[in-house]
């Protein structure tokens, strides 16, 4: 539990098959979680492989973060040499980001055009995030309360997760 913050503070980790629907959806949600208030997202984490060429593509809040606002991750999503860049970057060691073995081991889980996102948040209810991802074709694979603010910090969680997830697939 956070200092001073009453609410639970959730692990939640989603898969996505190759074919999933992410049209601004993941972004609009997480944007609208932060400005409503009621669900402060703490650290987030999004780790695909390309449809095309199965190339690794990530991007985390710190990453995101640093070009200003989550808008970024519209430009990850659309724009394939801001893309490699933000991946890039959110491979480089940097505060608070999830370790470049971490995230190489989740993506070696995915098959090409899979991808796997999890967050950590405040509250027990993320229903704007929930309907987002079922609108993109998602799956909750992970849904546990954890002590950490940051993903870095549950990286077994989040690599069980995936390997999980890559099983099922």
């Amino acid at each position: 539990m956070l200092p001073g913050m009453s609410e639970l503070v959730r692990l939640r980790v989603y898969h996505f098959a190759p074919g999933a629907a992410f049209e601004g959806g993941l972004v609009a949600a997480i944007e609208r979680m932060e400005l409503l208030g009621d669900v402060k997202l703490l650290d987030a984490l999004f780790v695909g492989r390309d449809p095309a060429d199965g190339g690794l593509m990530a991007v985390d809040r710190g990453t995101a973060g640093a070009e200003g606002t989550f808008a970024s991750l519209l430009d990850f999503r659309l724009d394939p040499g801001r893309r490699q860049a933000l991946t890039e970057r959110t491979l480089a060691d940097h505060p608070g980001g999830v370790p470049q073995p971490l995230i190489e081991s989740i993506a070696a889980t995915l098959e090409p055009g899979a991808g796997i996102f999890a967050v950590i948040h405040t509250d027990a209810d993320a229903t704007v995030l929930e309907e987002a991802v079922a609108r993109s074709h998602g799956r909750q694979i992970a849904d546990d309360t954890v002590e950490s603010q940051a993903l870095a910090e549950v990286g077994e969680r989040l690599q069980a997760a995936a390997s999980a997830a890559g099983s099922d697939a």
